[in-house]
């Protein structure tokens, strides 16, 4: 059925599909967790769902409406998404008056609102009345990452249902048997994929590999170094195409070094390639401080996906390996 196409959440699936059964769909609700681990596609599957023929608690998937909705193109099932950087008040007041009226074809309408948090703060004020007075034909699904983002008074006319990261045998068994990924590049993937499944889709592997060398040369030859040799290494990073990129190997490399460090197998090793130069540092200085310095690589990655100082970030990790002795 239409839900199996959503990996994972299966307790989340199964209140949407009692609550589409039963007809006791909430009127506004808020999904929220961690970006591509599937929100958006389950709030559209809840809209195909309340367009289907059936109604039965899933979309059938063979009817026509449920063929326009897989298409974009039934009129009761709506999807707003950012105009540029932001979801503008006119995109809002648009979809008010839609919210506002009656199904075209459909028993009822959804109005799913992807990054949410990219509504100005005209457009959630504009949202608001919508929210609290709907009809009972209208349902709006807002779909964010970063539910804080949100007005008070938005988080607290919703239904909240929380996402959690997918767990990382499921991302790797779907890109193995979905999507033909080789099994050591699926591991790798998954490992690095922090549970998201769009991370693992984009993942480059080359890229990565590239970046990776470079880290590594610098966990062998930082450590004891000079600020300056400290901030050239920040300014190389920083100038790099892809900087989370480089930190994402950073923290995999040093998940390796604690590993070796606890016993590990090479075949249990994400970088088992690098074994050999792996384990020189795991016996160096650098071993016992791999677990904290690879926290302080999440910590910069956070940095930079929150629109972070690069620089400032980069510059903060290398001098904490720079300080190993």
């Amino acid at each position: 059925m239409a839900f199996a196409s959503v990996l994972g959440h299966e307790r989340i699936k199964r209140l949407f599909e009692v609550a589409l059964r039963q007809r006791q769909l909430r009127s506004a609700l808020l999904l929220t967790g961690p970006e591509g681990v599937g929100k958006k596609l389950l709030a559209l599957q809840v809209g195909q769902a309340l367009v289907c023929e059936a109604g039965d608690g899933e979309a059938c998937g063979k009817c026509a409406p449920c063929s326009r909705a897989a298409r974009g193109l039934h009129p009761d099932l709506v999807l707003l998404v950012p105009d540029g950087n932001s979801i503008k008040i006119e995109q809002v007041r648009d979809a008010v008056r839609e919210i506002q009226g009656r199904p075209f074809e459909a028993r009822a309408r959804c109005f799913v609102i992807d990054d949410a948090h990219l509504m100005t703060e005209q457009a959630s004020n504009a949202l608001l009345k919508s929210l609290e007075e709907p009809p009972p034909t209208s349902h709006v699904l807002l779909v964010t990452p970063s539910p804080q983002a949100l007005l008070p008074t938005i988080r607290s006319r919703c239904q909240t249902l929380r996402f959690s990261a997918l767990p990382l045998h499921l991302v790797e068994t779907e890109l193995r048997e979905r999507h033909q990924v080789k099994a050591a590049e699926a591991h790798l993937r998954a490992q690095l994929s922090g549970g998201s499944l769009r991370v693992a889709l984009d993942f480059e592997a080359d890229a990565y590999r590239g970046l990776r060398d470079s880290v590594l040369e610098l966990l062998e030859t930082l450590p004891g170094g000079s600020v300056l040799d400290r901030m050239a290494a920040a300014e190389r990073l920083a100038e790099a195409s892809e900087p989370e990129l480089a930190l994402t190997g950073f923290r995999s490399l040093l998940r390796d070094v604690a590993a070796i460090r606890a016993g590990a197998e090479t075949s249990q090793l994400l970088n088992a390639d690098l074994a050999p130069r792996l384990s020189r540092l795991a016996e160096g200085p650098l071993g016992p401080r791999a677990v904290a310095l690879a926290e302080a690589a999440a910590d910069a990655r956070a940095a930079l996906e929150a629109y972070g100082n690069k620089l400032l970030a980069l510059d903060t990790l290398l001098d904490a390996v720079a300080d190993v002795a």
